[in-house]
């Protein structure tokens, strides 16, 4: 009796100690998402900025350095996260690798920079958020990414909205009426909302394929929010992302009917891997091609003109620029603080810019062809990796409608920068997520060592 009475007791302890370390596991997971969503929302550069704001009218270089301490301080954690939690040795010998290569040398950059003080301090926060968008990658499946970046987003977007219903001071810019809300300008405003009617549109798909408990609700929740986002990225008069999505809603259409023929096994993987890729990296290319050939024609028929005061001369500074060195750059944001690099026609016109307002021209610039290929190399290996999730998963096209919307808000933007959240859903959507349990057997079809 009293082996049967200790035996018991045991059983008891047992189940009271897994139902502890579960509820453990679950406030964990729950604060975790918690600092997530916050940790998005502070990249999204908008609340920092107004917080900031009337501060910096006082001592404007105090304030900066005091915004780059905020952005650091709330990237450290996942930063840590990411450590404790590491990354394989197979892993490395991948796309992940050859991110860090390239944060690496642009970190590198700085010895040969010539505004070295500068771009210390620019490459050390890009390998921070770079580390940021492999934390979420290597933390989180598909539907929580999609779940943390739409919740993330809506707070600024209805702050934003608030403060134009208020009108609050330069809420509104005041020469075409274009919306800002708490951001710097249009084009600040617009990633978020278009980001936040993205991911809402991408869980909206996977709840009407689900239909979860509270489905109806769910997918209320999610158009009207839908409609919030999309009312507010039309408002903010913002072309470049407003393109982006036009460019995210082609990649997503396309890798759907990709989907398609596949489940009826009219595309085997191989094919997949050796033939629809490379045609989509090619479509790709040509499409880009075509867009900056014609993009004066686009811009005269909406009644914009591009001149001397416009991106097109900052892009032609740049070219030139990196022909100058092609081979390593002028260090990671560098050539735009050095005297050197101005020394050339319509100098003039160019006070006062500190980079490139695109991406690829600042990359190109920074760290040459070594670095441009290595982040090149990087998008397109990890898309190849992906290909089994396009079709395993219910949202599995967001992998590449997502790298591919930060690609071409890019081309406008220095969007691949440190402390920008655009980076960190560019590098998690290169990389992908922690696989769903109910992931089928075609996520195995195409392995690593085919890619």
């Amino acid at each position: 009796m009293l082996q049967e009475v200790t035996n018991n007791q045991a059983e008891i302890d047992s189940v009271a100690v897994q139902s502890l370390q579960a509820n453990s596991s679950r406030l964990w997971h729950w604060l975790e998402y918690t600092y997530v969503v916050i940790l998005l929302g502070t990249l999204t550069q908008g609340p920092v900025n107004k917080i900031w704001e009337g501060s910096s009218q006082v001592d404007p270089r105090s304030i900066e350095i005091t915004k780059f301490a905020t952005y650091i301080l709330i990237q450290a954690p996942a930063f840590f996260l990411l450590v404790r939690r590491g990354i394989s040795k197979p892993l490395l010998k991948g796309p992940i690798g050859l991110l860090l290569l390239f944060v690496s040398w642009m970190l590198l950059s700085t010895v040969w920079a010539t505004s070295s003080s500068n771009t210390v301090f620019e490459s050390v926060t890009l390998v921070l958020t770079c580390s940021v968008g492999l934390y979420l990658a290597r933390s989180f499946r598909l539907i929580e990414q999609l779940s943390l970046f739409f919740v993330a987003m809506q707070p600024g977007l209805i702050f934003s909205w608030y403060a134009v219903r208020q009108k609050w001071p330069v809420s509104i810019q005041p020469e075409e009426g274009n919306w800002v809300g708490i951001y710097f300008n249009r084009n600040s405003l617009a990633p978020p909302a278009a980001l936040g009617l993205l991911a809402a549109s991408a869980l909206l798909w996977v709840v009407l394929v689900r239909r979860p408990k509270w489905w109806a609700a769910f997918a209320v929740t999610l158009i009207a929010t839908t409609l919030l986002d999309s009312y507010l990225l039309l408002r903010s008069g913002s072309l470049t992302s407003v393109g982006s999505v036009v460019v995210f809603g082609v990649v997503w259409l396309f890798w759907t009917a990709i989907r398609w023929w596949h489940r009826r096994k009219k595309i085997s993987p191989r094919q997949m891997l050796r033939g629809v890729y490379p045609s989509f990296l090619l479509g790709v290319v040509v499409t880009t091609w075509l867009g900056f050939r014609f993009q004066s024609v686009v811009f005269d028929r909406l009644g914009r003109k591009i001149d001397f005061n416009g991106r097109e001369v900052l892009w032609r500074f740049s070219w030139n620029g990196f022909k100058d060195k092609p081979i390593i750059g002028w260090g990671w944001m560098s050539a735009w603080r050095t005297e050197k690099f101005f020394d050339r026609e319509f100098w003039w016109a160019l006070t006062n810019n500190y980079w490139s307002h695109s991406a690829m021209m600042d990359v190109l610039l920074g760290g040459g062809v070594i670095g441009a290929t290595l982040l090149i190399v990087a998008i397109v290996w990890g898309g190849a990796r992906q290909l089994g999730s396009v079709c395993s998963e219910i949202s599995g096209q967001w992998a590449f409608a997502a790298t591919w919307f930060v690609i071409a808000a890019s081309t406008q933007e220095s969007f691949i920068i440190g402390n920008h959240f655009m980076l960190v859903l560019l590098v998690s959507s290169v990389i992908g997520f922690q696989p769903d349990k109910n992931t089928d057997v075609f996520s195995k079809t195409i392995t690593p060592a085919q890619v």
